[in-house]
């Protein structure tokens, strides 16, 4: 794949400058194909400075990248350490995304919230300085990021996650096995033991070597299947199961593949001709290996701080872990033991945690009844309420409010 030219980076350089000194964030720009930042790196101090045990920063940028050139040209998403993120994927005259252009990091929603999670008091008081932007300011920042970016690229972004990442590579195998087949060499049939290498590879976490035998692969389906659409078909949707259970043994999140592979078959009926879905199915192939490489923890850490982020927004209301998990597209089960693994803290302690740190606001600040504190924080009754909320602070809520919060280490 072909690395960025020298005209659309200083396009890239332009464009993200007036992002930054319009939004006052910091907007780098990402060679996707070098796996580097540009300019060496995000200029930010909090960034430089952040020694999370969970901290990789190109792969926290490439997923939001890859992320992006999947889902129309903007991703917002979560570093390890809860801070937000925009990618905006940057592709070349023929949609191959070879850049991106990457916005951060700032605090989404209450500074509070942020904070409380920071494990250190330094990072705490340099995320203090970042700016703070609403769930729409956000949002906005991606749509605009995303019509500049489609409009320098030459493409709709809405083409580019159809357009191969490595089709050169594949029509060179294709190329290859029918010169083999003119010359008059044994017929082609498909290696079947190739899938098992594969699964091998995969398995030892060889990046290169899955890529290579994956490429060959992708030739002999279209080959030995004569080019048939239908043949073409049913050779692929095999090769999406094994490629699947491949990554899946190798570490990669077995929801996300599983429910990935599920669309993934499901979508390949819709094809009209070879050439459509030779296009769609490398990039489809290159997203399972990059999912098992590289993206499996970034992907946790992005998840967990989505449903943190829906639990601060809406915990006044009734929320279910069904549809926590319905919001990420994982099983309840899946999602309760993610989010344990990534917190320490379940779910149910976690939204509890939030309710109570909003009642606190509300006991102190206002004069409503302890029954409307309890509903506008979400909890059930004023009874399950006040329970909670000694089990966490150590006194009820009417005490709370009677000591203005000022409550001594000994109450």
């Amino acid at each position: 794949m072909k690395r960025m030219n020298q005209d659309l980076q200083e396009r890239c350089l332009k464009y993200s400058g007036h992002i930054g000194e319009l939004c006052g964030i910091s907007c780098a720009v990402m060679d996707t194909v070098a796996r580097s930042f540009v300019t060496g790196e995000i200029n930010c101090d909090l960034c430089r400075r952040c020694n999370h045990p969970k901290r990789d920063p190109i792969n926290t940028h490439l997923y939001g990248s890859n992320e992006a050139y999947r889902w129309n040209g903007r991703y917002i998403y979560y570093c390890p350490m809860g801070l937000v993120f925009v990618a905006s994927s940057v592709s070349d005259e023929r949609g191959l995304m070879t850049a991106s252009l990457v916005a951060g990091p700032m605090v989404m929603g209450e500074m509070q919230d942020t904070l409380y999670s920071l494990p250190s008091q330094e990072l705490k008081r340099l995320t203090q300085r970042l700016p703070v932007f609403s769930t729409r300011r956000v949002h906005d920042l991606a749509e605009i990021m995303a019509a500049i970016t489609s409009h320098f690229s030459g493409m709709p972004h809405s083409k580019m996650g159809n357009v191969v990442y490595e089709q050169e590579k594949i029509l060179n195998s294709i190329y290859q096995l029918r010169e083999k087949a003119g010359e008059g060499e044994e017929e082609c049939i498909y290696p079947i033991q190739f899938e098992r290498q594969l699964h091998q590879l995969i398995g030892q976490h060889d990046r290169e070597g899955s890529r290579r035998l994956l490429n060959e692969l992708l030739g002999y389906v279209f080959v030995s299947s004569e080019f048939d659409l239908r043949a073409v078909k049913a050779r692929v949707m095999e090769l999406i199961v094994v490629l699947s259970r491949a990554t899946i043994d190798a570490g990669a999140d077995q929801q996300e593949i599983l429910w990935s592979n599920a669309g993934y078959l499901a979508e390949v009926e819709r094809f009209q001709s070879v050439e459509d879905l030779s296009v769609w199915l490398t990039g489809v192939m290159n997203r399972f290996l990059s999912y098992t490489f590289d993206f499996t923890q970034v992907k946790h850490s992005d998840m967990v701080y989505k449903v943190m982020e829906y639990i601060n927004q809406n915990y006044s209301k009734k929320l279910s872990l069904q549809d926590l998990a319905d919001r990420v597209y994982l099983s309840r089960s899946y999602l309760s033991s993610l989010f344990k693994k990534e917190t320490g803290d379940s779910i149910t302690n976690y939204i509890n945690r939030v309710r109570v740190e909003k009642s606190k606001a509300l006991l102190v600040g206002s004069t409503v009844s302890l029954a409307e504190v309890a509903h506008l924080c979400g909890f059930e009754d004023q009874s399950y309420f006040t329970r909670v909320f000694k089990a966490k602070e150590g006194v009820s809520p009417k005490k709370f409010r009677d000591k203005r919060g000022n409550l001594s280490k000994d109450e």
